[in-house]
């Protein structure tokens, strides 16, 4: 039961009041307030009433409770980490780190619908994928709102802009795949270069189509060369946690495949191991281990994803009459091959490990609506002729 109660401050009488309002949600402590400086006793009152009205409508905020968004993002994370592949939870934690540290201090309470369309009109100028990159952020609010730190998400209210179309960000590399003579010449050229990684690392990125983070996680005890196959089971992802670098199962299952390999690049790859062992002979390391990553860094450890493109960098350099696309774009490459060469749609998803269909049409229009062409026109002719 809360007292009025009066005393004297700076020669004036002044009145002020002490109240147990209840529970504080996240510690279970209780939650006892004290609110002083009215210059009536009706005035306190009626402060008394205001507080208790709040409380009970879930408004009432301790200082526990504002807390910052840094906080509030922490504590989201630490449980959302664990209900989700370990990939994902570091991509959501570095989307906020790269965008949204800059409002780690501001209070909860701080947070309006006009602060959020802020948010989203500044991240729309640069990125087009930037609902993807509001996603933590939204996440964490929407969590705060379950725990009743705060009674609704600033961001139910906010209108999307459009795409700009100048954006620096917006527009993905044009043609970053190879036609089949550009990666005649390109693999050419790698066969000869003074790296020996580079060939087979890019013969098998050619050739299986297999994403960057996928290659480097790659050992021998995945190459199977009785069967003549490969087996994709894995990828490295970096812990935002433990600062290290991780060798996990892929984000989604339909990644998991197994890829046949033609007697060349099997040839090739047994080369590449000889050649590999030998290599880590001299520094005192038996690489016969089928655990033996295929394609480690400098230190023999579990390398990061961007090997690839950082070796197609120093490689570029070597040989700058090749044009150059990215380590994804021997992705690109393996695919736009196979359906030029007539393969299935189905086949080509199933063997870059597409989850959905739509992915694989999404991403390779140009070649299949060249098919629908060329479909047209063979019936056509079938008829006529």
């Amino acid at each position: 039961m809360a007292t009025i109660k009066s005393y004297k401050s700076k020669g004036k009488t002044k009145y002020m009041f002490k109240i147990y309002l209840g529970t504080d949600p996240l510690t279970g402590k209780r939650i006892d307030t004290t609110r002083r400086g009215f210059s009536s006793a009706r005035e306190a009152k009626q402060a008394l009433t205001q507080l208790k009205a709040e409380f009970d409508a879930g408004k009432f905020k301790t200082k526990n409770q504002d807390i910052t968004l840094g906080e509030l993002f922490e504590k989201w994370w630490q449980i959302y980490k664990s209900s989700v592949k370990q990939r994902t939870a570091n991509d959501r934690f570095v989307m906020y780190q790269n965008h949204f540290r800059k409002y780690d201090n501001l209070k909860l309470s701080k947070l309006t619908t006009l602060w959020a369309q802020g948010v989203v009109n500044e991240l729309s100028k640069d990125y087009k994928s930037y609902r993807n990159y509001l996603s933590p952020l939204k996440m964490a609010l929407k969590y705060a709102v379950r725990i009743e730190l705060i009674s609704k998400n600033p961001f139910d209210q906010v209108i999307y802009p459009k795409a700009i179309g100048k954006s620096k960000f917006r527009t993905r590399k044009e043609n970053n795949f190879y036609s089949k003579a550009e990666l005649k010449k390109f693999l050419e050229c790698a066969k000869l270069d003074d790296n020996p990684m580079i060939y087979p690392l890019f013969r098998i990125a050619a050739y299986t189509g297999a994403r960057s983070g996928e290659l480097v996680a790659l050992n021998w005890k995945d190459v199977n060369f009785n069967d003549k196959t490969i087996s994709i089971s894995k990828t490295v992802v970096y812990d935002t946690q433990q600062k290290t670098r991780l060798i996990t199962p892929p984000k989604t299952p339909t990644s998991i495949r197994t890829i046949f390999l033609d007697d060349e690049t099997l040839c090739i790859l047994k080369a590449w191991k000889t050649t590999q062992a030998r290599l880590l002979l001299k520094r005192g390391v038996n690489a016969l281990e089928e655990t033996q990553l295929i394609f480690p860094n400098n230190k023999n450890r579990i390398p990061s994803p961007a090997l690839p493109n950082s070796m197609l960098f120093d490689f570029y350099k070597r040989h700058p009459d090749l044009r150059k696309i990215s380590a994804h774009g021997f992705r690109h490459t393996h695919a736009t091959l196979l359906l030029e060469a007539g393969l299935n749609i189905k086949d080509v998803q199933e063997r870059l490990g597409h989850s959905d269909i739509k992915t694989t049409l999404g991403i390779y229009s140009h070649v299949t609506e060249a098919k629908k062409k060329e479909t047209s026109i063979k019936f056509a002719d079938f008829l006529e002729n």
